[in-house]
């Protein structure tokens, strides 16, 4: 199985980056034709341009997979829930960043099967960087410079530093008074904002120990990091403690989540007892 997923990979990459210069070709534009979907989140041309490029891409690949895009039509429960493998995609996570040009915005592809991440791919355009990875796989990042380097999460150290991350523009209340408690445990610790997956992709290369989602996200948001946070040995977490999953119900919409790099953490030390 490994052999094959480590197959995949020139061709996602490629077909993310390919997205990628899509998406910075709007991002260069003074115009970047905004718009509000019905959930009330924005979409712009590099959206819908950066979707056109996978889609087109990934039905073109050999091995043919039902595709679950946040910018195409989303196929009924019905059909999904008979699905054992399929891409789940979103083809530009971090859209408000984009429109806030602060760079932190990513391709995301991610592979499925039997509810849980095979393989996922997480492109940032900004600085042509790209990672990989998957349980069976590792994980992996890719600079410009076109070195792939395996990369792993830091072993927990609050003695020298806690780095936790949160989301740039999609704050909540939860999440503040979240933060607030971990404070009491420990007071020096350091909190960054960090938009898109980008987020989870420190935690997996050891940049940051903890990233708490309190508040709503989208099946498609965590696919692909989730799997660069498994390669890489971290873990993704519902608030019960169990390995996050997909398509198990007809709602694409996640449950609140946790990733932790090091994985001899208790996690319940991390979820306080309001929170599960």
């Amino acid at each position: 199985m490994s052999n094959d997923l480590e197959s995949l990979i020139p061709g996602l990459v490629r077909i993310a980056r390919e997205a990628g210069k899509q998406i910075l070709a709007v991002y260069h534009q003074e115009d970047i034709g905004i718009e509000t979907k019905a959930d009330r989140t924005p979409l712009t041309r590099a959206d819908l341009a950066a979707n056109a490029v996978i889609v087109n891409e990934l039905t073109s690949l050999p091995i043919k997979y039902p595709l679950l895009s946040e910018e195409s039509d989303h196929p009924s429960w019905q059909e999904r829930k008979n699905w054992q493998r399929y891409w789940l995609i979103d083809p530009l996570d971090g859209t408000q960043e984009f429109i806030n040009r602060n760079g932190e915005f990513s391709v995301n592809i991610a592979l499925i099967e039997n509810n849980h991440p095979l393989l996922g791919i997480v492109h940032i355009p900004t600085t042509d960087t790209t990672y990989w990875g998957g349980k069976s796989i590792g994980a992996w990042k890719q600079g410009k410079d076109g070195l792939a380097q395996a990369i792993l999460p830091r072993k927990f150290a609050p003695e020298k530093e806690v780095v936790v991350l949160g989301s740039r523009s999609y704050g909540t209340e939860a999440a503040s008074h979240y933060l607030d408690w971990l404070k009491t445990l420990y007071p020096d610790l350091i909190s960054r904002k960090v938009g898109s997956a980008l987020k989870s992709c420190l935690i997996a290369e050891g940049l940051a120990d903890i990233y708490p989602r309190l508040g709503p996200t989208s099946e498609w948001d965590t696919g692909a990091v989730q799997g660069v946070v498994e390669g890489a040995g971290g873990l993704f977490l519902n608030p019960q403690g169990q390995r996050f999953s997909y398509n198990r119900k007809e709602s694409l919409i996640n449950p609140d989540f946790l990733v932790l790099g090091d994985q001899s953490i208790q996690w319940g030390d991390f979820w306080p007892p309001h929170s599960r």
